[in-house]
């Protein structure tokens, strides 16, 4: 996503500090990542446009399968987390 300073509405209620922002606010960089997150893309930084990357239906199932995002890490039962803070 591009964020130029254009974008915002001269009305806004901070624009003074909207104003003082370089032409461009945000680079962008998006990029499509599989279940695993290995990049189907490369990044696109400063222009707009429409990324697309094929997609293999079958590996969100076998991945679910290897990160139980939602079921025994999340279960106080079974993990326990403890933070040494010295």
């Amino acid at each position: 996503m591009i964020i130029r300073r254009s974008s915002y509405p001269s009305d806004l209620q901070e624009y003074n500090i909207v104003s003082k922002l370089p032409g461009l606010v945000c680079r962008g960089g998006s990029y499509i990542i599989d279940s695993y997150g290995h990049y189907l893309t490369k990044p696109v930084w400063d222009k707009e446009t429409i990324i697309y990357a094929e997609l293999d239906m079958n590996l969100p199932a076998a991945c679910k399968m290897e990160h139980d995002a939602i079921g025994h890490y999340a279960r106080p039962d079974v993990l326990e987390l403890k933070v040494n803070e010295k």
